[in-house]
């Protein structure tokens, strides 16, 4: 087949899922803000390098999207990788152009046309006279009842301004609360809160358990309604919703019952407790922590021993990395356990020492520095970061003039300066195959957690330099303070026992 032939194919094969997207969506209705944001960040992915997208995205995957159009169009399989990569390279940009065009669709939604007849009565409430013999009679139409309470779109906005107004809520969690309401509002209907009863809240929880998880990223379920996305998820086998997303789900909305309860003069039932799914709902059971051969494939990569170029920078090369966050940020879950926000948003000014002994102050400062709980710490630096610079990296940011540690990083959308990072970091370790289902940058910190373990650490330090709330009768007496000494004596025996990073040059 020649290239002509292909793209003709091509263009055929997307051109009727973008149809049958488009269908859905007018049914629907306008993207969210959020959804916006998630498919500019999936245009962002298909615009990079043909080799570089489908290696981020995995073999597996890449070798599906393939095996389907080839499936569906009668296009022969590929005979040699060249071939593979030219075919899902026209995919790519056919995916592309229907995500984008998908964006343009939504535009419709911002006007009304009038240049052609609707295909239906506007007015769909209006019922037709029936005839008694040659008389007409008129149906009388009873008034709307007026709703007992607010419908639930109003009730939301009021509890998203109470909760801005007082700073309850962060940019990340008002999305969040935003996400599943408006997927509620768009299965079960806007309608008065009083309305809604128990078989209600039951199937937006069975709904959450077929959805597809990223469903408005992925090709197959975007522009697509909830229940049409879970139907794709079982036509590709697509991963779904964890357990715990599902149920924090369930548990913003039932928030915001509870919080009508305490508004309205009527009792409000919970209609969605109790429902949540049972789940060993532990970081463990979430988060793997690395495995030894994961660590020495991520360190022994070009990222920390040189790569081709900052945008190559899975490829091996003369490139050196050691003054971005891209090389420091794994290092330092690495040695410290902290989360990846606490260190993207570090100034130079928490890089302090106290009796000789450097360490990381981790606490709040400015508007945009959070803490989990807002529990403050200091964490020793371990040697093995000095050794390799952190503390001459650190003078050179300050030296440029530089408030943060990482400038680079920027807050997101969601008010975190970890948003790209996250991201990054992700997608490196896919590309190199060190991802599995279970691990990303937070698995530092269980590898940390171990480390401590088996270092021979006392738990409560352990808790204390991971900023854990002490358990039981610890945390309930003393003021939880540990002098630096001791702290530091603690840190000097983590190891990671069967990983050398001697090979790693460090800041210079």
């Amino acid at each position: 087949m020649n290239h002509g032939e292909l793209r003709t194919k091509v263009r055929e094969h997307f051109k009727a899922i973008l149809e049958k997207a488009k269908a859905s969506r007018d049914e629907i209705g306008p993207y969210t803000e959020l959804e916006k944001e998630r498919i500019v960040d999936t245009i962002r992915l298909h615009e990079t390098n043909n080799e570089d997208f489908w290696n981020l995205l995995g073999r597996d995957y890449a070798r599906s999207e393939l095996d389907k159009f080839c499936s569906c169009t009668g296009v022969k399989q590929p005979k040699t990788r060249e071939d593979a990569f030219l075919i899902l390279g026209e995919i790519k940009k056919a995916q592309l152009a229907q995500i984008k065009a998908l964006l343009e669709h939504d535009k419709t939604f911002e006007t009304y046309d009038f240049s052609t007849l609707p295909s239906a009565p506007v007015n769909v409430t209006e019922r037709p006279e029936t005839t008694s013999g040659n008389r007409a009679t008129k149906v009388e139409r009873k008034p709307p009842e007026v709703p007992s309470s607010p419908l639930l779109s109003d009730l939301f906005a009021e509890r998203k301004a109470e909760a801005e107004q007082t700073g309850q809520w962060s940019a990340k969690l008002v999305n969040d609360y935003q996400t599943w309401t408006d997927l509620f509002i768009e299965l079960q209907g806007d309608r008065p809160v009083l309305d809604y009863n128990k078989p209600d809240a039951r199937d937006f929880k069975n709904v959450l358990l077929e959805l597809p998880s990223n469903r408005n990223k992925l090709p197959q379920t975007i522009g697509l309604s909830p229940r049409d996305a879970i139907q794709a998820a079982k036509d590709h086998e697509l991963p779904t919703l964890s357990v715990s997303t599902v149920n924090k789900a369930l548990g913003r909305l039932q928030g915001i019952w509870k919080w009508a309860d305490k508004q309205l003069d009527e009792e409000v039932a919970d209609i969605f407790g109790p429902m949540k799914v049972d789940d060993n709902n532990k970081a463990r059971n979430q988060h793997d922590p690395f495995s030894k051969e994961q660590l020495q494939t991520i360190f022994k990569s070009p990222l920390f021993t040189g790569c081709k170029s900052r945008r190559f920078r899975t490829m091996p090369g003369d490139t050196d990395l050691s003054d971005t966050s891209w090389f420091w940020l794994p290092l330092l879950g690495l040695w410290t356990g902290a989360r990846l926000n606490e260190l993207c948003q570090l100034s130079v000014e928490d890089i302090d020492q106290e009796e000789g002994i450097p360490l990381i102050r981790v606490q709040e400062g400015d508007e945009d520095q959070r803490v989990k709980f807002g529990k403050s710490r200091i964490v020793p630096i371990h040697p093995e970061l000095v050794r390799l610079g952190f503390l001459q990296f650190v003078q050179a940011q300050r030296d440029a003039g530089a408030t943060r540690v990482f400038p680079e990083l920027k807050v997101g959308a969601m008010g975190y300066h970890s948003e790209q990072a996250s991201k990054d970091f992700s997608r490196y370790i896919k590309s190199i195959g060190a991802k599995t289902r279970k691990t990303s940058f937070h698995s530092f910190r269980h590898t940390f957690k171990d480390a401590c373990r088996h270092s021979g650490m006392q738990p409560d330090i352990n808790d204390i330099l991971l900023g854990h709330t002490l358990p039981g009768m610890a945390g309930r007496y003393g003021d939880g303070n540990v002098p630096v000494q001791v702290l530091f004596e603690a840190m000097c025996k983590v190891k990671h026992k069967d990983l050398s990073l001697h090979h790693i040059k460090g800041y210079p």
